[in-house]
């Protein structure tokens, strides 16, 4: 019985808070990263494939050379944001120039592009 009140009053001591008027959440964080854009396809941090296919951007400036920034807002689904190579859907193999992991997909047309397999059977089924 001693031992029981003695684990109650170390339980109580220990576990009871303190006087601290706020304290700040447990999972308060600051909104970066993937928090801070919303994009259906291309994230922050994404580097795309060996061509720079599926990297991360927002303006010309983020993407390699070669690579166009595709920042197509009206995908029905929503914003996407990735580096991309244009393509052509008649040529013999109109995912040559795409490099792995990326196919070469139309919005309308003649707008044809690299997309990242992941984001074109996202987006596009």
């Amino acid at each position: 019985m001693t031992r029981v009140l003695a684990l109650v009053a170390t339980l109580a001591a220990v576990g009871c808070g303190d006087d601290t008027a706020t304290k700040p959440m447990d999972l308060a964080m600051a909104a970066s990263g993937d928090q801070s854009v919303y994009s259906l396809c291309g994230h922050p941090g994404d580097t795309g494939n060996s061509k720079h296919v599926g990297q991360f951007c927002m303006d010309q400036a983020m993407c390699s050379p070669g690579t166009i920034c595709s920042t197509v807002m009206s995908i029905p689904q929503g914003p996407t944001y990735f580096c991309t190579i244009p393509c052509d859907i008649n040529a013999a193999d109109p995912n040559a120039p795409c490099g792995e992991s990326a196919t070469c997909t139309c919005l309308s047309g003649n707008a044809c592009g690299c997309v990242p397999d992941p984001c074109r059977i996202g987006l596009f089924g």
